[in-house]
């Protein structure tokens, strides 16, 4: 499935659902639920490109970067906090997916921060030897000698394609919700609420603290 209509796309998807423009709109090649694909970034949102075609030729001539790699995939999906880097009209220039007033949406950043990402640790495997590997939210695998536990996030230096720095779910850290009601608010983890299943995390926002589910939220500091 290349597109869907408008009206049953993602509410988090940054385009009005109605409108005479388009009544379909490009969906990722994967991921549908936790990103937007690189056709309906660069020529839907930024407006960069008019056609499938435009964006093709971007991506085929290798002028449409995903975290410091080559994307030569149109459908290929961008996810929260990832950098996008466009080569247009000789310069380039770089994004951030990040989430705004419930919404995706592109923050133009500047080249020093576009060499980083942060990323949620989703799993942990020991492998031979005793090696410890981190599994990403985003799919990627790193072998880390670092302790860390799952729920917490690493922030990735995407030049060297290495982990700079782990960033701890414990009390005091800064966190930023992804999901829900509260999606691109900022707080502060002060807490647990222990469930039948699992546990809630306690969340001081701006106003009031929340308890939130463990897949809601990112540790960011």
């Amino acid at each position: 499935m290349a597109h869907i209509k408008k009206t049953v796309m993602p509410k988090s998807w940054p385009v009005p659902r109605k409108g005479k423009r388009k009544r379909f709109v490009a969906v990722p090649s994967h991921g549908t639920s936790k990103g937007i694909s690189l056709l309906f970034l660069i020529r839907d949102v930024l407006g960069i490109a008019q056609t499938r075609k435009e964006v093709r030729h971007m991506t085929l001539n290798g002028m449409v970067k995903i975290n410091n790699k080559i994307r030569h995939d149109e459908n290929f999906p961008v996810n929260v906090l990832d950098v996008l880097n466009l080569s247009v009209d000789k310069e380039n220039r770089f994004y951030r997916l990040e989430i705004v007033n419930k919404k995706f949406s592109l923050v133009m950043i500047d080249a020093k921060e576009a060499d980083s990402k942060i990323v949620k640790i989703v799993g942990k495997k020991i492998l031979s030897g005793g090696k410890v590997q981190m599994n990403l939210r985003d799919g990627q695998n790193f072998l880390n000698a670092t302790k860390f536990s799952v729920g917490d996030s690493v922030v990735l230096d995407t030049k060297k394609d290495v982990v700079s720095k782990v960033l701890s779910l414990k009390k005091g850290a800064k966190v930023e919700v992804i999901g829900g009601k509260h999606a691109g608010e900022k707080g502060e983890l002060v807490g647990f609420e222990d469930l039948v299943r699992g546990r809630n995390y306690q969340i001081k926002l701006e106003d009031k603290i929340v308890s939130l589910p463990y897949k809601t939220i990112l540790v960011v500091g």
